[in-house]
């Protein structure tokens, strides 16, 4: 963690021209899940159209979706669990060019990243069944993530999106989309032009 605060510092104080902050609100593809973001990032080497991105997320009420494949009785349990994560992320953006004041006030980023897992889920037994018992994600364990997202800027500052998140395998979770909506706030320098 340590590191990658320092990563973060590096980059904020060499090159930067305005840090983005975002809060983004989720809605996972599972009837009860809900969650949010939290998200700092940049531009990589003054470049627009490449940036780096550092997220807090965290999904509730997330179900694991092959339960039914191993027991009925586990699939009827309902067991939710909470998912947090750290996510590192690189991001392309498309500025459309235009006259129309819409369509330059519009962005499309597409983005990979790693998730690292801050919490391990696991279901325990009771000490009188001689079973181990199961891990269905461990602290630590680092999941691909891919995104793509449409942001409509409002000023020169501040912008609103609408994304679409995707977790190919989240550990033993299976795949994970979520859709969320979002606000975001640019602060510090800007580039003119």
């Amino acid at each position: 963690m340590t590191q990658v605060l320092s990563l973060i510092a590096l980059f904020s104080a060499s090159q930067s021209y305005a840090l983005e902050g975002s809060v983004q609100l989720q809605k996972p593809n599972q009837d009860k899940s809900y969650g949010y973001s939290l998200v700092l990032g940049d531009e990589f080497f003054n470049q627009k159209a490449f940036n780096w991105q550092v997220s807090y997320n965290r999904l509730e009420n997330v179900a694991i979706t092959d339960l039914d494949e191993t027991s009925q009785t586990w699939d009827d349990a309902n067991l939710d669990f909470t998912l947090q994560t750290i996510e590192l992320g690189l991001s392309y953006r498309y500025y459309p060019r235009s006259y129309d004041k819409l369509i330059s006030s519009l962005m499309i980023e597409f983005q990979v990243a790693a998730a690292v897992n801050l919490s391990e889920h696991k279901l325990v037994f009771r000490p009188t069944l001689d079973r181990d018992d199961i891990y269905f994600a461990n602290q630590g364990d680092i999941n691909p993530v891919m995104s793509v997202m449409l942001q409509k800027s409002f000023t020169k500052n501040s912008a609103i999106q609408l994304g679409l998140k995707y977790y190919p395998s989240y550990s033993d979770f299976g795949s994970i989309s979520t859709l969320y909506l979002g606000y975001n706030y640019r602060f510090g320098r800007q580039i003119g032009y």
